[in-house]
């Protein structure tokens, strides 16, 4: 019994390790059928990569053709409006020949009419030399025409410069006798701001007093201070007093008689 024990036990190692050989064999060559597939697998995706590809080139294709057609066939429709405007123009052209042949030969036959036999003017273009001749004469009178308003607007021009040097000249005396009288104008201070050291003179621009005019401060025979003109009206002037111009202890007071100094 045991002898037959160990037979089997020795029988079922030995199909064990055929079970196992077998078992690895087949391993084996699934895995080698598994990389064949796959590499197969790889290739098909490749092709199709390729297919993808050509046919994207190929849709490319497609749109440049379909533009350059459309391109073409835009410029041959544009060609074909501009030999219809051509066209179209030509047949204006030579309907205005045609008129323009029409009237010439009522014209020729207006001038037989009106100039018999005999007169100098006997075709259409004797009448355009006539009518050529007239204009330059019409032509010549125009620029003399011309000629004159020139001189005409030269003499209004330096007749309105001479009466702006005259207003000039009257504004310039007028002025220089404003001066002359302001050089002997004897005004007053009529008010004293002592906080601020301006004052107020009962004088401003009717009496010809200017922006820059100088003026000077007496009480009695003694000259005081000097005045800046700060705002100038028409009756009346507001002046700084220059605080250098001050003698010792004195100050501006109303009443103070002021003389403009200097005005030529």
């Amino acid at each position: 019994m045991k002898k037959f024990i160990m037979a089997l036990s020795i029988l079922a190692m030995g199909g064990g390790a055929f079970l196992g050989v077998l078992n690895k064999q087949t391993l084996t060559d699934e895995r080698g059928f598994l990389a064949e597939a796959q590499k197969k697998v790889t290739e098909k995706k490749n092709e199709l990569n390729q297919v993808e590809t050509d046919l994207t080139a190929a849709k490319e294709e497609s749109t440049k053709a379909k533009d350059e057609r459309d391109q073409i066939s835009a410029a041959l429709s544009e060609a074909q409006q501009q030999i219809k405007r051509q066209e179209a123009q030509i047949a204006t052209a030579e309907a205005e020949l045609e008129k323009m042949r029409i009237e010439k030969e009522e014209i020729d036959l207006a001038i037989k009419k009106i100039f018999p036999p005999g007169s100098p003017i006997q075709n259409i273009q004797q009448l355009q030399q006539a009518h050529q001749a007239l204009k330059d004469q019409l032509t010549e009178v125009q620029n003399k025409k011309t000629d004159l308003m020139n001189q005409i607007q030269q003499a209004q021009t330096q007749m309105v410069q001479a009466e702006q040097q005259v207003r000039e000249l009257e504004t310039y005396q007028i002025d220089r006798a404003k001066q002359i009288a302001l050089n002997g104008l004897e005004a007053t201070v009529i008010a004293v701001n002592r906080n601020f050291g301006f004052v107020m003179v009962n004088a401003g621009k009717n009496l010809g007093v200017t922006p820059d005019s100088a003026m000077l401060v007496k009480r009695g025979q003694d000259r005081i201070a000097r005045l800046q003109i700060r705002e100038l009206e028409p009756n009346v002037l507001v002046a700084d007093v220059v605080p250098s111009s001050l003698a010792d202890g004195v100050r501006v007071q109303p009443g103070d008689k002021v003389i403009f100094e200097n005005t030529k």
